[in-house]
């Protein structure tokens, strides 16, 4: 009987430097994989962020087509309480509600008192997805629960957030200014006079499409300002960016800074600066009446740029690289006809021109 001699087969696995080798190309497909799927999914954020601009927007100049005005950025109402006039804080995006679909928080406003009192409680928890950029971190869906000592009356008001901001333009006066009127954005805020009260306010006139002269084409009408941004500079999540309030620096911003300048609120102001929590000597004086330099700027978590919403409906993503004149020689503060005085000597940039409804510029849609 002949002899069967089996010849030895091949290995039936693969040796350690083989498998070290798949390994070292899987990682290498992986590296590379990894940043393009990033930029997808941030391509579509963007997207996104474009079309809720794009509808907050739309629903602004219905509501001018439908009232003559863009509406108020804040404007003077009755403190429930003590019943004297006192800054509403109710802000342009409160006064649009019914035209984002959401009449039925309208129709709940009293609009008689401001919304940080009990009786209006309710509105200022209603969460709105358009305000939402998919980029700005937990924002989607966050919501403050509410507190005793949060209103102006010490009630709790629950709250929820924007990540986008009506346009100031460049330099800004406060609620109470005698120069308040000569603000060129499109929101401020619409002072009445005061009896008894020194100086006496101006009156910002609620903007029309009339009124800006620089055509809608060329005039900010909202930019972002990320929550996520706002919020990480003290820790608190809560305290920046609520949907309702009128106050600069929450849902308007200007735009003596160019977008995304500071990375901190350190770097926003110097030390003792508006309750000298500014921790950088070399940082930028603060030179807006509210609220810091950093919060009163437009700020967006997309790389290189944030995005804009202009006057005639159409939205453009804007470069941190956009020409701009030196904020660092601009300062405020001081004597003059306007209880905070701006000194400059500075032209606009593109950016400032841009946030200007009425300053007579002409730009170029390639400049930006």
């Amino acid at each position: 009987m002949r002899k069967i001699i089996r010849r030895r087969g091949a290995p039936l696995g693969f040796t350690l430097i083989e498998l070290l080798v798949v390994i070292a190309i899987i990682a290498v497909l992986i590296a590379l994989l990894l940043p393009a799927v990033q930029a997808a999914r941030e391509a579509a954020r963007r997207a996104q962020c474009t079309n809720n601009m794009k509808q907050l927007a739309l629903a602004a100049m219905n509501y001018e087509s439908a009232n003559g005005t863009f509406p108020m950025g804040d404007s003077m109402g009755r403190d429930w309480v003590g019943k004297g006039l006192v800054r509403q804080d109710a802000g342009h995006f409160l006064r649009a509600a019914a035209f984002y679909e959401l009449g039925p928080v309208f129709n709940a406003w009293n609009s008689s008192i401001m919304p940080y009192e009990y009786p209006n409680s309710t509105i200022c928890g209603v969460g709105i997805s358009i305000m939402w950029c998919p980029s700005d971190g937990v924002i989607a869906g966050l919501r403050y629960p509410g507190a005793p000592g949060d209103g102006w009356d010490c009630a709790p008001i629950p709250s929820t957030f924007s990540s986008y901001a009506g346009n100031l333009g460049p330099l800004i006066y406060q609620w109470n200014d005698p120069c308040l009127n000569n603000m060129q954005g499109v929101f401020a805020h619409n002072g009445t006079t005061v009896p008894g009260y020194s100086p006496q306010v101006s009156s910002f006139k609620p903007v029309s499409i009339a009124s800006i002269t620089d055509g809608t084409s060329n005039t900010f009408m909202y930019g972002e300002h990320a929550h996520a941004e706002m919020s990480a500079q003290n820790g608190d999540i809560y305290g920046y960016n609520w949907w309702t309030s009128g106050d600069y620096g929450d849902t308007t911003f200007s735009s003596i800074f160019p977008p995304n300048y500071f990375t901190s609120e350190g770097q926003s102001y110097t030390v003792g600066g508006d309750g000298g929590i500014g921790t950088n000597a070399n940082a930028q004086a603060q030179i807006v009446p509210r609220q810091s330099n950093f919060s009163d700027s437009v700020t967006s978590m997309h790389p290189g740029g944030a995005n804009f919403a202009f006057c005639d409906g159409s939205v453009h993503f804007i470069k941190n690289s956009i020409n701009s004149w030196n904020p660092r020689s601009v300062s405020s503060g001081g004597s003059g006809p306007c209880s905070w005085n701006y000194v400059t000597t500075q032209r606009f940039g593109i950016y400032q021109a841009l946030s200007t409804r009425n300053g007579g510029e002409v730009i170029s849609s390639d400049s930006y």
